[in-house]
């Protein structure tokens, strides 16, 4: 990994001396610390830096001094250092006022829930990148027109969600009307494309301003953006600098280290990753745009349309004197609109009681996700099929079997002699002394999967259980750090020769039976994205897998609010390999081991380890009669093997 950052890091002389007197409590921070390289850099040392991979004392230091900062309720956590603190705290204000006009662009029903980052730069007009706009639109003669989805026929559904931020459910979500203008593709010109917004679902954010101002090298910038986990990178710098936390609103502040054809193109040094494409670039000083970001691997060629480009370039656009929009892009850009806007309601604060208001409220309903069924019934799917997997004998995946004793323990269901609740392309067996899951059992048509982007929340008790207190309701979950955790992801069983169907199933993710207690900051992008890892696996049969998952209902499991809190959850991935027709099962388990002390702590490390069956099946009580099918069991003595990606996957 080029270095080139890091060494501009160290030349920072005020962000380091500060580091420099935390070194011990840095230190700590990270057993595996290498205690003596730590503390040559931290002296401004280049000679320190690594030739290699980014160590852990290099990783300790891109976090503290270009930090990503989290956005939630409009308002940036609080950088550690003081220096990074002094070069926001004069443009405040502006920062507060940009980051709600600054909006993720995703595609609907498309392979990956966004694409990139765009912003507001007229009244109806938003900016992104060409490479951005070129995932859904194309150029056809002299006009712009959408793609076709593939999926579901007619032109692709784009919109930007202007929210977006951790640990918040709330939406903005504005849909895309009409491609104004695409880039052409060349180095001879700036990366940027324009969209109109369609304004009918509420009142969109105001533009941004472009600075006029010339700027120069070391200045101060805050990158406003969407970084993604990205493959390309190191992902022990992404776990260790982005903390595992993908696909948000971030603020990232840096500076400009170097600029590229006569001022057109800035170099940065703040934090961004793939999802970034599009972000805005402030200065400090100004709080004004002064960039486009467009392109860059993490710590390595950060870049962006500088303003002055972005200016003289969307000057010569004949699309926007056509439209009509010239004149008010000339008013922007001229700097006649500089009236001082004020920080939206409600910035830096906790949202009212059900998350979001103004346009994130008028918004909500239109982006799907989270509200079950009419009045919160479920649909009456068939529920799992242990003949999804094919027609063959040999394929049929029944469900796990109970001891003698779980048996006594299943929750009556009205209708029912066997106690299973039946969802659209799944099904759950509850527990009615814990009032958990013994097990959830899902299938999944990858050929046929929809993509809905999620709303607000709504989580429903099911009727049909006889005893309506068989399953945890919303009371565990208040004035705690507590997150209602799907166990049937929302986005397994969204599948169906419709998109009704495929709808149907979304909302059935959200009924209390489906849910398990986790902390609201357990990192779990790895477990949650077990099943998309075997549906893009080349081995797998007609993109069709089997998931049985649940909480491991262990004894010693500590008591809250009169609730076992599971510690450990299991997942089991079934499916047919294509090259030898033959089924393929792995077991995978999640801990929260060092997470929950008493619902107050700081948050810890945890993993994702593929296990041989036999392990969950010892830890669960219940069998799965697929141990044959592991290749762990067959092909390792170890227990275990920690997942962080694909690769560590054996299938």
């Amino acid at each position: 990994m080029n270095k080139k950052y890091l060494h501009h890091l160290l030349k920072d002389q005020a962000v380091m001396e500060e580091m420099a007197g935390q070194a011990s409590t840095l230190e700590s921070l990270n057993e595996s610390i290498d205690s003596a390289q730590f503390y040559e850099l931290l002296s401004q040392n280049e000679s320190a830096v690594s030739s290699g991979s980014l160590t852990t004392a290099e990783a300790i230091i891109l976090e503290k001094g270009r930090p990503p900062l989290l956005i939630q309720d409009g308002q940036w956590e609080e950088p550690s250092l003081t220096e990074i603190r002094n070069w926001l705290k004069p443009t405040r204000q502006a920062l507060l006022t940009a980051i709600p006009k600054v909006g993720r662009v995703e595609i609907l029903n498309f392979q990956s829930d966004y694409i990139g980052t765009g912003w507001m730069i007229t009244e109806d007009l938003l900016i992104t990148n060409r490479h951005v706009a070129k995932e859904f639109g194309k150029r056809v003669g002299q006009t712009f027109q959408f793609k076709q989805d593939s999926a579901i026929g007619g032109e692709m559904k784009v919109r930007v969600d202007f929210l977006r931020e951790h640990d918040r459910t709330a939406t903005a979500q504005f849909a895309v009307e009409e491609i104004i203008y695409i880039e052409e593709d060349s180095a001879a010109r700036p990366d940027m494309a324009l969209v109109r917004m369609n304004k009918s679902s509420g009142h969109l954010p105001k533009p941004l301003e472009l600075d006029s101002e010339l700027i120069s090298k070391e200045q101060t910038v805050a990158v406003i953006g969407y970084p993604a986990y990205d493959t390309r990178n190191d992902t022990f710098v992404m776990r260790n600098v982005f903390k595992g936390i993908y696909d948000v609103k971030r603020l990232c502040p840096g500076k400009i280290i170097g600029l590229r054809g006569d001022g057109k193109v800035l170099e940065h040094d703040a934090s961004t990753l793939g999802g970034a494409s599009g972000s805005a670039v402030m200065n400090l000083t100004t709080g004004k745009i002064c960039g486009l970001h467009f392109g860059g691997e993490y710590k390595v060629a950060n870049v962006c349309v500088s303003a002055a480009w972005l200016r003289s370039r969307l000057a010569e656009l004949e699309p926007l004197r056509i439209s009509g929009l010239l004149a008010q892009m000339e008013k922007r850009l001229a700097g006649t609109a500089t009236e001082t806007e004020p920080v939206p309601e409600g910035a830096g604060q906790p949202p009212p009681p059900g998350g979001g208001g103004g346009a994130a409220a008028a918004a909500a309903g239109s982006g799907g996700g989270g509200g079950a069924g009419e009045e919160g019934r479920p649909s009456g799917g068939a529920g799992y099929d242990p003949k999804f997997l094919g027609k063959k004998a040999e394929w049929e995946v029944p469900l796990p079997v109970l001891s003698s004793k779980q048996e006594e323990l299943i929750a009556p269901v009205k209708d029912s002699q066997d106690g299973l609740l039946h969802y659209t392309h799944f099904s759950i067996l509850m527990n009615s002394e814990r009032r958990l899951p013994f097990y959830t059992a899902v299938n999944i048509d990858g050929g046929q999967l929809y993509n809905f982007v999620r709303g607000n929340d709504r989580w429903f008790l099911d009727p049909r259980l006889k005893n309506i207190n068989h399953q945890i309701g919303e009371d565990l979950y208040v004035g705690n750090k507590l997150d209602r955790g799907h166990l049937v992801r929302r986005l397994d069983p969204t599948w169906g020769a419709t998109r009704k169907e495929a709808k149907q199933a979304e909302d059935d993710t959200f009924f209390f039976t489906n849910c398990s207690p986790q902390h609201s900051k357990l990192n779990q992008r790895t477990w949650l994205s077990l099943e998309e890892y075997v549906l893009s696996n080349a081995n797998t049969h007609d993109l069709k897998v089997s998931v049985f998952t649940g909480p491991v209902l262990a004894e010693t499991d500590r008591p809250y609010r009169k609730v076992l809190l599971p510690e450990d959850f299991w997942k089991v991935v079934v499916m047919v390999n294509k090259h030898t027709g033959t089924l393929t099962a792995t077991g995978y388990l999640l801990s929260q081991r060092d997470h929950m002390g008493d619902l107050e702590f700081v948050y810890g490390a945890f993993k994702t380890y593929q296990v041989a069956l036999s392990v969950i099946e010892e830890a669960t009580g219940l069998s799965f009669n697929l141990s044959e099918y592991d290749p762990l069991t067959q092909a390792e003595s170890r227990a275990e093997r920690v997942i962080e990606g694909p690769e560590d996957m054996m299938l």
